[in-house]
């Protein structure tokens, strides 16, 4: 008995620090959402999330360790909303053109959320979250295995999905990009991992659900 409750009581302290972690971050994405990356400090993130000082070191040792777990928050929200659409499917770069194509859509509708993504571009490890990075290395893996992507290297396709995608937010964030750039970048990424341009712009052209507003 004495053992369950000692499991009990260390999973209401789990999801304690997780409720008060995720409560940090989501007050910072409104402070950046008012007032961008540069201008606020770390006391006015304590003071929208109305916690203490110690509170938040307890979980952040610097404003640029929140921003990665802001990013990873932010590309999590985003992988929610996608998977449904890709639910079911097997073909990895019908797959990789859907979360491709929502990604850049997503952040076009929250500037917030692209801004977010933008200034905490990963490196080649596949993703802004562990599980983007899973998702990004499974299908590129399948991809190679089955023969419809022709890549040498998995780390180095990697790179290029992820670097086009974060250079593609940036865009449509700063400057007017047209109704289909979403399908240019899918259609030219999956060039970039070997397949032929005309059935690279016919998986990327496919027909999407519309994306929820949040």
């Amino acid at each position: 008995m004495a053992t369950i409750d000692l499991q009990r009581r260390a999973e209401i302290g789990r999801q304690k620090r997780e409720r008060t972690r995720s409560a940090l971050i989501e007050a910072a994405l409104k402070v950046v959402a008012r007032r961008g990356f540069e201008a606020p400090t770390i006391d006015d993130f304590i003071a929208a999330a109305e916690v203490a000082r110690g509170t938040f070191y307890n979980y952040f040792e610097t404003k640029e360790a929140l921003f990665v777990a802001m990013a990873a928050y932010v590309a999590d929200a985003v992988d929610t909303e996608i998977l449904p659409l890709v639910a079911g499917e097997d073909d990895p770069a019908v797959r990789i053109a859907i979360a491709i194509r929502h990604f850049i859509r997503i952040c076009k509708r929250d500037h917030d959320w692209g801004w977010v993504l933008v200034r905490t571009l990963p490196d080649t490890t596949g993703g802004w979250s562990e599980e983007m990075r899973k998702g990004v290395l499974d299908d590129i893996r399948r991809g190679k295995r089955s023969g419809r992507f022709k890549v040498a290297s998995v780390p180095a396709a990697v790179a290029l999905g992820i670097g086009t995608l974060g250079a593609a937010i940036r865009m449509v964030l700063v400057d007017r990009t047209s109704g289909d750039f979403p399908e240019q970048i899918a259609a030219i990424t999956l060039q970039g991992l070997g397949m032929e341009q005309e059935e690279a712009a016919r998986v990327a052209a496919m027909p999407l659900p519309p994306i929820q507003t949040r």
